[in-house]
């Protein structure tokens, strides 16, 4: 168990805790709701488009957001992959503020709300973060696999942000992080 922050005691720390990950790559969503699943479908099409690179770390939640609190010590920033609401599906967009998830959200919060819920509770630098998301309709049946319109728009936006991270930097609050 690694202790982190800026209230323990340096005895406390252990000395084999790893280096924290540059950049943690964290997919929500439920592959079971199909589009719902986008978040979940970009970070495996990304893992394996990065592959196994140092300070590059990748994390699922596919149901507690509250999970991230774990991930927390262990990186200086992080990438959310999540399937956003909007009228017209397979929209890519990036940012902190983007529409929530539809409700009842299979997450039940939205993550906006329980970032900003972490972040007051955190003792320390809260790591930097942004969200990218794909735009879908609100999910009508269980089931996997995404609709073209939105897997096309998945491939696209991993495409774009590998270009970013090995080109200028991927924008994460103001980090400029590349592999």
């Amino acid at each position: 168990m690694c202790l982190q922050g800026k209230n323990i005691p340096t005895q406390k720390i252990l000395k084999n805790c790893p280096a924290p990950a540059k950049i943690t790559f964290i997919g929500i969503g439920n592959t079971l709701a199909g589009d719902d699943g986008a978040g979940m479908v970009m970070l495996w099409k990304l893992r394996r488009r990065i592959g196994d690179v140092p300070g590059v770390a990748f994390r699922e939640i596919p149901g507690d957001m509250y999970e991230i609190w774990d991930i927390l010590p262990g990186t200086e920033s992080m990438v959310f992959l999540d399937a956003v609401a909007g009228e017209i599906p397979g929209i890519i967009s990036a940012g902190k503020t983007l529409p929530r998830a539809f409700f009842p959200s299979f997450h039940q919060a939205d993550l906006c709300s329980v970032v900003a819920s972490l972040a007051t509770l955190y003792d320390g630098e809260f790591p930097p973060w942004i969200l990218w998301g794909v735009t879908i309709h609100p999910p009508r049946m269980l089931g996997e696999g995404l609709s073209d319109v939105v897997e096309y728009a998945v491939d696209k936006a991993v495409t774009e942000i590998v270009k970013l991270l090995r080109g200028n930097g991927l924008p994460i609050g103001r980090l400029l992080v590349k592999i």
